[in-house]
C-alpha cells in the first residue's frame, strides 16, 4: 500500500473513531456495559494508534527501515494473514448485490436488523450508489442497555427498513435509513396501559466500508460508521417526558458479504 493511501485509511479510521466516541459522550449508549467495553478496551487504542500514525508514522516507518531484521516476524505474520493481504493487494471488484446486519445493534440491545443492498452502478470505480431493504425487528427487554428505550413502557417494534448509500471516495460514504412500522409499549410508565403506534426511525450516518477479504465470486466486509438518529411518533402515547429531544447520536458497526 502506497503511503498516501496509508494516510487516507489512518485518517478514515481517526474519524470513524471519533464519531463513535462522539455518540458515546451526547447518546444513551454511554449508559449501557458493553458498549462502555468496546469504548475502553478498541475504539479509545484505536483512535490513539490512528492519531499517533497520523503524526509520527514517519519515524515509525524509518525506524522500520532501518531495523529490517527486527520487524522480520512480524511482517510475515502479515503476509500470511489471508484478510489483510486480501485488503491491501488485490483490487476490490465491485459486486451488485449485498447482505448485511448490524453488530452492535444485535450485541447492546437485542435488535435484529440487517437488508439486501443493491448497487446501482458497479461501473462507476468512486462514486457509487447502493440501495437496500431490510427490517429492524426489536422485541421487549428489561435489561439495562434498552432503559432509553423503556423510558415510557416496555418498548418493542417490528419495522421495514429502506436505505440509501452513497460512496463518495473508495469505501467513504453517506448513508441514510428509514425505518418504518409498528411500535408499542406495555405497561405505560404514565396510566398503565398498553399502547401501539405508527413510527418512522430515521438514521444518517457517515462511515466507511473496509473489503476485508476478496474473492472472485463474493467480498466480505466490515462497516463502520458514525452519525444521528431521529424518531417521529405517530397517535403519540403519553410520555414520562414530554420535552425529550427526539434527536440523539448513534454509532454502528455491520459486517456483510457482496455477490
Amino acid at each position: 500500500m502506497k503511503t498516501p493511501s496509508k494516510r487516507n485509511a489512518a485518517r478514515i479510521m481517526h474519524i470513524i473513531t471519533g464519531s463513535t466516541i462522539a455518540t458515546y459522550i451526547y447518546s444513551p449508549l454511554a449508559e449501557n456495559g458493553l458498549f462502555q467495553n468496546v469504548i475502553r478496551f478498541i475504539v479509545i487504542p484505536l483512535t490513539i494508534i490512528s492519531g499517533l500514525w497520523l503524526w509520527k508514522g514517519h519515524y515509525f516507518k524509518s525506524s522500520v527501515t532501518k531495523n529490517k531484521k527486527t520487524f522480520l516476524l512480524a511482517s510475515l505474520c502479515f503476509l500470511f494473514n489471508p484478510f489483510i493481504f486480501a485488503q491491501t493487494n488485490e483490487p476490490v471488484k465491485h459486486k451488485r448485490w449485498g447482505v448485511e446486519v448490524s453488530l452492535v445493534g444485535a450485541a447492546a440491545f437485542s435488535i435484529a436488523q440487517a437488508k439486501v443492498t443493491y448497487l446501482i452502478n458497479p461501473e462507476k470505480k468512486m462514486c457509487g450508489t447502493e440501495v437496500g431493504l431490510g427490517f429492524l425487528v426489536q422485541p421487549e427487554s428489561t435489561s439495562k442497555a434498552n432503559d432509553a428505550f423503556n423510558a415510557d413502557g416496555q418498548y418493542s417494534a417490528n419495522m421495514l427498513s429502506i436505505g440509501i448509500r452513497q460512496y463518495f471516495w473508495k469505501g467513504l460514504h453517506f448513508e441514510y435509513v428509514a425505518n418504518l412500522g409498528n411500535a408499542k409499549i406495555t405497561k405505560s410508565k404514565v396510566d398503565g396501559k398498553d399502547y401501539s403506534a405508527f413510527v418512522i426511525f430515521s438514521q444518517s450516518f457517515i462511515g466507511y466500508k473496509f473489503n476485508v477479504l476478496k474473492r472472485e465470486k463474493f467480498n466480505l466486509f466490515i462497516i463502520g460508521q458514525g452519525g444521528f438518529g431521529y424518531a417521529k411518533n405517530f397517535n403519540q402515547w403519553p410520555e414520562v417526558k414530554s420535552n425529550a429531544s427526539p434527536v440523539y447520536g448513534l454509532g454502528d458497526l455491520k459486517i456483510g458479504i457482496s455477490f
